[in-house]
């Protein structure tokens, strides 16, 4: 079944406040041995954030007079992308060509009346769903990208829209967002149609869509000449949908792109922190092992995750929007940056339980507990990303950046015992500086800290508190 159709402290204090949800530390040091390869880069624009199409009927909110957005998104990272996308994609209207589509005016109705989405974007659309996609909101849209140095990932409506009207929006988006534009995906989670008859007939399969697909570039590059364009942003799917797309259009998408939740749907009970933060994820190990596959057939085409959070269908209250996902996230994101993934968006927007930053009111933008497991992981920015082993089956994750001289080691403890570790060289034979990401407990959503240890540790054997991350830097670094 389509998954659619679910519906400032100091370090050391904060460190005392996580132990008490956990158990004592084992007397014995646990050893972690360095990997053999400096694993892949990841790149300054790696992390992400991802947001509805709809949101740009607030032509106000992306903007650059946004100063609270503008602090958030420059805080996670000086050089991300933005993907606008979403579910909400597949039945937003454009100002420019298509009002009068009977599809189009069909996906309006449908979304309005259907879609759960609402709650991922600001509160003025959430009170008046009958808007539209216009030009200011795009202009206000290249001053927002600007003013946090982000580029762009734009969709284009492929459920309900046109092959004429994607090429009218995709000109002006074009021309307004010149070298900020990363590129243009066509359609959200195109896989899911088929379960949706106001979109595409029972059977829409992997064929037709290519066939529409290649209609549709076709038209946009007779508008725009040099459009990139990115997919197949699919709900799933990789080894199927998404290494065959990778295979026919070797050496022309500029990305490949597909979607990943750590768990779902949001309201099965059973979808807890202990769930999300297991000691190893099959899905993921998956996707990991289809994203290398479609990056491969694609002739070495970057492949990014361009959405995905902790639990779909919205999130899980309790889990999402609390001090578990953020350990989840600083762990997602270290494995897909050492698997060589180009990038991570994570998704999000209005008040919706899963995302990063939430907008109880346009002009708001407050952090949840994801956003520092996120800051966490951007630490290794530019780094070399590979995985350290450990000599226990303790739950718990380890994770080395390297760049010329300088050298990070991360230690995630996603487990209920506090853990003692025995650094590895070059950490064990010099002083090392802690960065520290905690909480007062799992379902906490607030008190959730990511700080700098006010002194130098000199010791070689550290304390991990339980459910806690800790990056280590030679001191100076």
């Amino acid at each position: 079944m389509n998954r659619r159709s679910f519906v400032s402290l100091a370090a050391s204090a904060a460190a005392t406040a996580v132990t008490h949800i956990g158990h004592a530390a084992s007397d014995q040091a646990i050893k972690i041995g360095m990997p053999r390869t400096n694993g892949a880069v990841m790149p300054a624009d790696f992390t992400g954030l991802s947001y509805e199409s709809g949101q740009l009927y607030n032509a106000d909110f992306f903007s650059p007079q946004n100063t609270a957005l503008i602090r958030a998104f420059r805080d996670l990272n000086h050089s991300g992308v933005l993907r606008l996308g979403g579910h909400l994609s597949n039945i937003t209207p454009w100002e420019g060509v298509g009002q009068t589509d009977p599809l189009q005016i069909r996906g309006v109705r449908h979304g309005i009346e259907d879609y759960w989405e609402w709650p991922l974007v600001d509160t003025s659309i959430q009170k008046n769903k009958h808007g539209m996609i216009t030009r200011k909101a795009i202009r206000n849209l290249r001053g927002f990208l600007e003013a946090v140095n982000w580029r762009l990932i734009y969709g284009l409506n492929f459920a309900s829209g046109s092959a004429a009207r994607a090429a009218d929006e995709a000109t002006f988006v074009s021309r307004t967002m010149g070298n900020r534009l990363v590129a243009f995906v066509l359609g959200n989670e195109p896989d899911g149609y088929g379960d949706d008859p106001v979109f595409r007939a029972k059977g829409y399969n992997f064929d037709r869509y290519f066939t529409e697909w290649q209609a549709w570039v076709k038209t946009i590059r007779a508008a725009v000449p040099q459009a990139r364009i990115a997919g197949p942003d699919t709900d799933g799917k990789i080894d199927t949908w998404v290494l065959e797309f990778a295979r026919r259009t070797r050496g022309d998408a500029a990305l490949i792109t597909a979607h990943f939740y750590g768990m779902g749907p949001a309201s099965d009970p059973s979808m807890t922190a202990a769930r999300l933060l297991q000691k190893d994820s099959p899905a993921l190990r998956n996707f990991i092992a289809g994203a290398h596959a479609a990056s491969y057939a694609a002739g070495g085409t970057p492949f990014r995750m361009d959405e995905g959070n902790s639990c779909f269908g919205g999130g899980r209250p309790g889990v999402s929007d609390a001090y578990a996902s953020a350990l989840w996230a600083a762990d997602f994101m270290l494995a897909s940056a050492a698997a060589g993934f180009c990038g991570v968006n994570l998704h999000g927007g209005g008040t919706g339980v899963y995302t990063p930053i939430e907008t109880t009111d346009p002009t708001t933008a407050g952090p949840r507990p994801v956003y520092y497991g996120m800051q966490f992981a951007q630490q290794f920015a530019q780094f070399s990303v590979a995985p350290c082993t450990i000599t226990s089956s303790v739950n718990a994750t380890a994770w080395i950046g390297t760049r010329g001289l300088a050298t990070k080691l991360a230690v995630i403890n996603k487990g209920p015992e506090a853990l003692t570790v025995q650094l590895p060289a070059p950490f064990a034979s010099r002083p090392v500086n802690r960065l520290v990401l905690s909480g007062p407990a799992l379902d906490a959503k607030t008190g959730v800290l990511l700080t700098r240890d006010s002194q130098e540790s000199r010791s070689a054997t550290q304390l991990i508190p339980a459910y806690t991350a800790i990056l280590f830097l030679k001191a100076g670094a």
